[in-house]
């Protein structure tokens, strides 16, 4: 329970809203592209938290972005994400209160999901089941939500 309250607590503070992003590649990125699937309103917005070791999953995100619904799928693009392994949390943000709502028992209200199509027991999926490798010139990763 203390661990889903901790992931909650995270995407509550200091999101940032989707920026452009210079549109070049090194020898060592990846043009990287996250659809997110499984939205069930165009209302809203999506949070999305990109982490890159295990150490600071769920704590210190490399990218916290927030993107609006507009869509029944959202597309967002890293033209120049070094390789590595990732893994990344998503929630659809549907009254734009910056939290993850939950009822009573911490159990989440809004749809979310990890990389992978991960999911945890209680609490956020783990970093083994969420990670996954970018070693490719163009990655696409798909998150449906649920």
């Amino acid at each position: 329970m203390k661990r889903l309250i901790l992931f909650i607590a995270l995407f509550s503070l200091g999101s940032i809203k989707a920026q452009e992003l210079p549109d070049y590649i090194t020898e060592a990125s990846s043009r990287f592209t996250l659809k997110v699937e499984g939205l069930k309103e165009s209302k809203g917005e999506v949070r999305i938290a990109v982490f890159n070791s295990e150490d600071s999953y769920t704590k210190e995100p490399i990218y916290a972005v927030v993107i609006t619904v507009d869509n029944s799928l959202i597309e967002w693009e890293v033209p120049d994400l070094p390789f590595g392994e990732y893994a990344i949390a998503v929630y659809h943000d549907k009254n734009k209160n910056g939290k993850l709502d939950t009822n009573l028992l911490g159990i989440p209200k809004e749809n979310y999901g990890f990389s992978n199509n991960a999911r945890g027991r209680f609490g956020p999926a783990s970093w083994q089941d969420a990670k996954f490798e970018i070693q490719e010139k163009s990655t696409i990763h798909k998150i449906e939500i649920k």
